[in-house]
């Protein structure tokens, strides 16, 4: 099915827009920048309570979430990456096959970002709200891991994109240990899927930009 996929995307329908080559190479600076901002961001609530994940028994991201001095952080290094992704997406629209699917991947990750972030203020206020939120995380955990599977079956394999993959995926199952209790590492495990995520993300856009910019897409097209 996988396949049928891949080979279906490499061309574009009748109703596809064309995309000019910097509209493309556009997204492909928006998924960086939000990347980069979530990454700094990140890095900067950890620098100011670094026991909330750092200690051995470590909690999640949602942490930064909970607390007046690393909320702005947190809120920023989510927010961010929701925007400048969403704002990538917008550019994909009317494209071929292949860019339509990379936007509901793109749609459907800032989706569940956002809903994770809106929940996490009101998360600790009860048990209904908590499974709420480890549900998102959840839904988060398969977007990406089926959305890394997607990408990697796009182009033809390599040693990068095969570790990349098996990053992600082993980010995703550790996850999925820590979620159910088994381990304790659930910070690691977020910045693990993610940056292999976004890092095959990255390349999926670059290889779109470059195949389906301007004359690329009239190529396509007359064949």
């Amino acid at each position: 099915m996988i396949q049928g996929i891949r080979r279906s995307s490499r061309g574009a329908t009748s109703s596809a827009v064309a995309r000019s080559t910097p509209e493309l190479s556009r997204a492909v600076t928006y998924v960086v920048r939000g990347e980069v901002l979530f990454l700094f961001f990140t890095a900067v609530s950890v620098a100011l309570h670094p026991g909330f994940v750092l200690a051995r028994d470590e909690g999640g991201m949602s942490n930064y979430g909970l607390h007046l001095k690393t909320a702005v952080p947190y809120t920023l290094a989510l927010a961010l990456l929701v925007l400048y992704s969403a704002r990538a997406a917008s550019i994909y629209e009317g494209g071929n096959q292949r860019t339509r699917r990379l936007r509901q991947l793109i749609l459907a990750y800032s989706a569940v970002v956002f809903s994770i972030l809106l929940s996490t203020y009101f998360y600790s206020l009860n048990e209904a709200l908590t499974d709420i939120h480890f549900s998102l995380g959840t839904a988060l955990i398969a977007v990406v891991g089926v959305g890394s599977i997607w990408m990697y079956q796009l182009w033809p394999a390599t040693s990068a994109t095969r570790t990349l993959l098996a990053l992600q995926l082993s980010g995703d199952v550790l996850a999925l240990l820590t979620v159910v209790g088994t381990l304790h590492l659930l910070f690691l495990t977020e910045i693990l899927s993610n940056v292999a995520f976004a890092t095959l993300l990255i390349q999926t856009c670059r290889r779109v930009a470059a195949e389906d910019g301007d004359g690329a897409f009239s190529s396509h097209q007359d064949n």
